[in-house]
């Protein structure tokens, strides 16, 4: 693995735990920014990577609401846990968003892992569920994605 990868793979975690945090206070992207670059806690990530998928996440966060809703039926997504929720988010964002960076089974393996990491052995399985359901729609999903024009408001995220 070169190192480009390795730093995406640690960069992806770190995505993980941030946007698992902003589920609990208010997301400030220069505060997180900032403490990966600080000389106390250097670590070496990638920060274009990491801003796009920030952006895409909180801009796209609906839709990927909407998809998790549509292709996980036997779920509440209410009360599904957030650890659970995350990978998908982040593969969402990979695979709709940055599909010409990342191969589409480096997504899907890496947000399984990261269910895996920091979640219940169990939740790979949701999560791969989920994202093989979408497959079988993803043409479709792909075009819906420009035109969705959700504005129900919800958000697991905490606002400021």
């Amino acid at each position: 693995m070169n190192k480009s990868n390795t730093n995406r793979k640690k960069t992806r975690r770190l995505l993980f735990q941030a946007l698992f945090s902003a589920t609990f206070t208010p997301f400030v992207e220069e505060d997180f920014l900032e403490s990966f670059f600080s000389k106390d806690f250097e670590y070496e990530i990638d920060e274009k990577y990491l801003k796009e998928m920030i952006k895409i996440i909180f801009e796209k966060e609906e839709f990927f609401i909407e998809m998790i809703k549509k292709y996980s039926p036997k779920f509440d997504f209410e009360k599904m846990s957030i650890l659970n929720v995350l990978p998908l988010y982040i593969a969402f964002a990979e695979i709709f968003y940055l599909k010409e960076e990342i191969p589409l089974k480096v997504s899907v393996n890496e947000s399984i892992e990261l269910a895996k990491m920091f979640s219940e052995i169990s939740s790979k399985k949701i999560v791969n569920g989920v994202l093989h359901n979408i497959f079988n729609d993803y043409e479709e999903l792909n075009k819906q994605k420009e035109n969705y024009n959700g504005n129900k408001g919800y958000s697991i995220f905490k606002k400021s």
